[in-house]
């Protein structure tokens, strides 16, 4: 079997999670990723676990080996990589299987990454020509070429008012 299909197995946990990482731990380790978690892998997890296919040790384990490996991207996904980390950390976690199931519709039916970073784009428009970032006139193609990191958390701040804007027209708060 080769690696990157053992990486699929992983994300779609399609076999037991000690039989992946026997197979994973026969490979060396790389720092080019050759999958993407997406969405729909965190959710499915969710939904696995509500249906209690999976158990919350299993979630925990499944996290924990995807945040490890340098192998597997996130594709910029800010809401993908919050999920996966607070899976992964069960101390500052309170997930429950009615909390897991919201979560998973949340991650299907959340905003896309173009959508995000168009109203990020709109918004930071809109700040800079009203005066509230102060002195900082950067567009916002500057700041994800100057500042990845602060772009990714302008981005997910957008994010985050978008899925609590579809929440609130849902009438549904997670």
């Amino acid at each position: 079997m080769e690696r990157k299909s053992a990486l699929h197995e992983l994300l779609e946990l399609k076999k037991p999670l000690d039989e992946i990482q026997l197979t994973l731990d026969g490979f060396e380790r790389d720092i080019v990723p050759l999958v993407i978690l997406e969405r729909r892998h965190v959710a499915s997890i969710l939904r696995r676990y509500c249906d209690g296919e999976l158990n919350r040790h299993d979630v925990e384990r499944w996290a924990s080996l995807i945040v490890s490996r340098n192998d597997i991207d996130y594709n910029s996904d800010v809401i993908v990589r919050e999920y996966l980390l607070e899976l992964a950390l069960p101390a500052d976690s309170q997930l429950t299987r009615e909390r897991a199931g919201k979560s998973a519709v949340a991650l299907i039916e959340g905003p896309t990454a173009k959508a995000v970073q168009a109203a990020a784009r709109v918004l930071h428009d809109e700040a800079i020509r009203h005066g509230w970032w102060g002195k900082y006139r950067k567009s916002y193609d500057e700041l994800a070429a100057t500042d990845p990191i602060g772009k990714l958390e302008f981005d997910g701040l957008v994010e985050r008012m978008l899925i609590a804007a579809m929440q609130a027209k849902a009438g549904d708060n997670l």
